[in-house]
């Protein structure tokens, strides 16, 4: 039977925690709410243990726990898992990390529907369409991130393969 081991050295990268501090710092200054690199973080593969650790930071120094933040909780899990399921394709975390904010905006909605609306169909929809405002920031930072950091990985990857293939032909010559 394999033994499971905690490897440290991936919480504790100095990279993954540049990432994570430059994310916290992104939600308490400078950007509009909701409009934030953290889905995106959660999606492309941040240390679980940082990105959870971020969340409870910002709740804790500038958001402030409230009733129905499990749902929350649970809908940020979301980024990771569809990050994983979709990691193979390029094309599928495309499709995967819109996938992942809207299913964030349904249960994080449904905790501020049942903590605080009236349980019936009309504050339900109430609920929701208030909503909406939030999750259009949401997506929009989502995207500008997540898609950022797809073009940037992809931009890098053509130019370390043309800097190979330059190395390559300088050796035949």
């Amino acid at each position: 039977m394999k033994q499971f081991r905690f490897n440290q050295s991936k919480i504790i990268n100095p990279m993954a925690l540049l990432t994570a501090s430059a994310v916290f710092l992104s939600r308490v200054i400078g950007l509009p709410a909701n409009i934030s690199p953290l889905g995106s973080a959660g999606f492309f593969g941040l240390s679980p243990v940082l990105f959870v650790a971020v969340i409870l930071a910002f709740d804790y120094f500038v958001g402030g726990f409230y009733q129905g933040m499990l749902w929350t909780y649970t809908g940020f899990a979301l980024y990771p898992l569809f990050g994983w399921l979709s990691r193979k394709s390029v094309r599928w975390q495309i499709l995967a990390l819109p996938l992942a904010s809207f299913g964030f905006f349904l249960l994080s909605n449904l905790g501020v529907f049942l903590a605080w609306y009236e349980q019936s169909w009309q504050g339900f929809l109430t609920c929701y369409a208030l909503a909406l405002p939030f999750y259009t920031r949401t997506l929009l930072g989502d995207l500008v991130f997540g898609y950022g950091y797809l073009a940037i990985r992809s931009w890098l990857k053509r130019r370390q393969v043309s800097a190979s293939a330059a190395s390559a032909a300088n050796l035949l010559s």
